[in-house]
């Protein structure tokens, strides 16, 4: 038998790349709460000066903030700190593009991940179905900060799939469940003859009539209300299925599917994008982990693999399925009503 002294050395850095990666990923929350960016958006200052403002002790201050320059969010030019492109559009709180509320909840999640392992349950308990997000975001100000998280998510897929598919193929498309209409603004933007729709709960048509007219597309992309459980969903030649079904579980996302067949005309297509799984279950990582996340902010969802899409789709009648990856993180399934 190897005994310890003579075993080959198993390096510790994996492991430390991860403890590092939760350093960064702490620091930057941090600064958003600290209001680091809000305060230097339109006003660089030195280190003192910005410690001054923000009422941190000198110690750390330096070395956070240059923590900050090293992690691509701030930059510095002599003794001036200046915000990054990313950290302004991001990460100041006066935009309605933030996303450090968002970070900071997903964050404050992740701490209470032994209880949704131990029990099975949402870490934000707020029921199932459309309640999980009625009740959550009960303000126009609540849907502006989730529809913002969307956009930082949606915002890295909407100009891949804007080019993954042949959209010359379509005359129009809804994304169903598309928030405030930022990756459907992705679509129109690169294929601006498309017709193009979002279909979202009542709710959200405020935060979706700021952000058209944000990015200049006021009236070009219609605004269906609606909750896709139970009204049917809009006419259109191809739907949209983007960080939807795996909000929901299978029974739910069958019914999503059968009622995308159903609202597509004879030959329209069906594309649903999601973290997917791979088939073998053995990475990478990143899939794994949002259905960890899934997991602790619904009630039934997860993310799944390319073959139990593939499976929802045939039963409902689909056929001509295609598979694309879209990115690192991404899958795009496309399938065609017969």
């Amino acid at each position: 038998m190897t005994s310890e002294m003579t075993a080959p050395a198993v390096s510790a850095e994996p492991l430390w790349r991860l403890g590092t990666a939760y350093f960064s990923r702490k620091t930057v929350l941090t600064a958003a709460e600290f209001g680091v960016f809000t305060t230097l958006s339109g006003a660089p200052a030195s280190a003192d000066e910005l410690a001054e403002r923000l009422e941190l002790h000198p110690r750390g201050a330096r070395d956070f903030f240059d923590t900050l320059v090293a992690l691509g969010m701030l930059t510095r030019e002599g003794e001036l700190y200046h915000n990054t492109p990313l950290a302004e559009h991001y990460l100041n709180a006066e935009r309605a593009s933030y996303v450090g509320a968002f970070l900071s909840t997903a964050d404050a999640r992740w701490d209470k991940l032994v209880d949704a392992l131990k029990t099975g349950d949402p870490q934000n308990r707020w029921g199932a179905g459309a309640q999980m997000f009625t009740e959550q975001y009960r303000t126009t100000a609540a849907w502006r900060n989730f529809t913002a998280g969307m956009d930082y998510l949606n915002g890295m897929i909407g100009p891949v799939l804007a080019e993954a598919f042949d959209w010359s193929t379509v005359r129009s498309f809804v994304d169903v469940g598309g928030a405030r209409g930022n990756l459907a603004a992705a679509i129109l933007r690169a294929h601006p003859d498309i017709e193009a729709g979002v279909l979202d709960l009542p709710d959200v048509a405020p935060v979706f009539e700021e952000h058209m007219a944000e990015l200049g597309l006021t009236g070009k992309i219609t605004f269906h209300p609606g909750n896709f459980f139970e009204n049917p969903m809009p006419d259109a030649q191809a739907l949209v299925m983007s960080h939807v079904l795996h909000d929901w579980g299978v029974e739910e996302r069958e019914q999503l599917v059968a009622a995308a067949y159903r609202a597509l005309p004879s030959g329209g297509i069906l594309l649903i994008v999601d973290p997917m799984i791979d088939d073998d279950r053995q990475g990478p990582a990143g899939a794994l982990l949002t259905s960890l996340n899934m997991l602790m902010v619904t009630p039934h969802g997860s993310e799944y693999t390319r073959a139990d899409c593939r499976s929802w789709l045939e039963r409902a009648g689909f056929t001509g399925l295609t598979e694309t990856d879209l990115g690192t993180h991404n899958t795009l399934i496309t399938a065609r009503k017969s």
